[in-house]
């Protein structure tokens, strides 16, 4: 592999999370953490409406269809072992729901959100 690809997938996947980011501002979101990582895993973007405390993973490829093999069982696992330790850390009593969404970005533009994409 190109030692330059790595450098531009991570581009690629930052215009993704950053399109998403402005989508999810735009559903009336607020954007309480992006790229939160611990030990347990990383999370794309961590938003919050009201009661709802949202986990997102957000995937970019050439097509939405691709984006959407690309999210594994093992990084849902990761995303969901991440969330526990974030609302750990956060203090997020039981007032707050929280759930599990991804958003896919095609390369052409193209945006999907799937809210409640997985479960804990």
């Amino acid at each position: 592999m190109e030692p330059w690809k790595g450098q531009a997938n991570a581009l690629v996947g930052q215009g993704g999370e950053a399109a998403a980011k402005k989508f999810l501002q735009a559903q009336g979101y607020e954007i309480v953490d992006s790229r939160w990582s611990c030990s347990a895993g990383e999370i794309d973007l961590i938003a919050r409406k009201n009661r709802l405390i949202i986990f997102v993973e957000v995937k970019t490829s050439r097509s939405i269809d691709q984006a959407v093999i690309r999210l594994s069982q093992g990084q849902q696992r990761r995303i969901v072992n991440a969330a526990h330790v974030w609302l750990s850390k956060h203090a997020f009593g039981p007032r707050f729901l929280f759930r599990f969404d991804a958003i896919f970005v095609g390369g052409s533009g193209q945006l999907k959100h799937i809210e409640g994409a997985w479960t804990a």
